[in-house]
């Protein structure tokens, strides 16, 4: 099935050049514009970056019913293929679902992986109702969105207004299955993590940093945001962070 029209503004970006490269993954039922500020900063620092777009998001929350977590998956590694190719090292930074894909992907492709920042990421779920999802989703299409969780005024992350409600189990599954990963994650790793989200709870950066076999991991932790800290009133600390991360594990000794 042909893909709905790209929203403007939630379209792929591809930013600055050099042999260090950064992949950034939004968040599910965001879009890419959730990175793109951040996108900006590392490629001013001499990064070379490209913001993904997740099959379903940026278009129509009913395209999204209809992906799992496999179109996810085997998108992030056509990407990194295809970006690995032409760059000596790469980086994966994730927001939120995306943090889990990065984990998985990290786990999975240790070799291609430099290291991996995860931004508020979605990990476990504390809603009752996640319990019912499996049936709720044989009944209903949507829910009301869960959106735009940014404490600062006037940000918007491009993302739906509706939950597509076939696709949460398959996120919720995903996510599971990451955390019993965790203990195989050997890539150096850096999660930050609002104490106020509303959306994924700050427990999944406590497990990460209890869990997770990395020698090398660390937590910060925020209290002036939300869920999508890369928007929000303490991003310019997430910028600074992540491109820290980076330099001081980046085998490029010119950033």
């Amino acid at each position: 099935m042909q893909e709905a029209q790209i929203r403007e503004g939630a379209e792929e970006f591809s930013l600055g050049s050099g042999p260090t490269g950064v992949l950034l993954i939004h968040g599910f039922t965001g879009s890419p514009r959730s990175m793109r500020g951040l996108g900006e900063y590392l490629a001013g620092k001499g990064l070379s970056v490209r913001g993904l777009r997740l099959p379903g998001h940026g278009t129509t929350w009913e395209e999204l019913n209809l992906k799992r977590s496999d179109d996810w998956v085997q998108a992030l590694d056509a990407e990194l293929d295809d970006f690995a190719s032409g760059h000596e090292e790469v980086f994966l930074v994730g927001l939120s679902f995306g943090g889990a894909l990065a984990i998985d992907c990290a786990v999975r492709r240790p070799d291609q992986v430099r290291g991996v920042v995860t931004l508020a990421p979605f990990l476990l779920s504390k809603d009752p109702m996640r319990f019912a999802a499996p049936v709720v989703a044989k009944v209903l299409k949507s829910f009301p969105g869960v959106g735009n969780d940014i404490c600062e005024p006037g940000q918007d992350e491009l993302c739906y207004d509706k939950l597509p409600v076939r696709a949460v189990p398959h996120v919720l599954r995903f996510a599971a299955r990451v955390r019993g990963l965790l203990p195989s994650l050997r890539v150096p790793i850096l999660t930050m993590h609002s104490r106020n989200d509303h959306t994924a709870p700050p427990d999944a950066s406590e497990l990460i940093m209890e869990k997770a076999g990395s020698a090398d991991k660390e937590v910060v932790w925020f209290d002036r945001s939300y869920h999508v800290i890369t928007m929000d009133y303490d991003r310019h600390e997430v910028f600074e962070r992540t491109f820290n991360f980076i330099k001081e594990r980046s085998k490029n000794h010119a950033l």
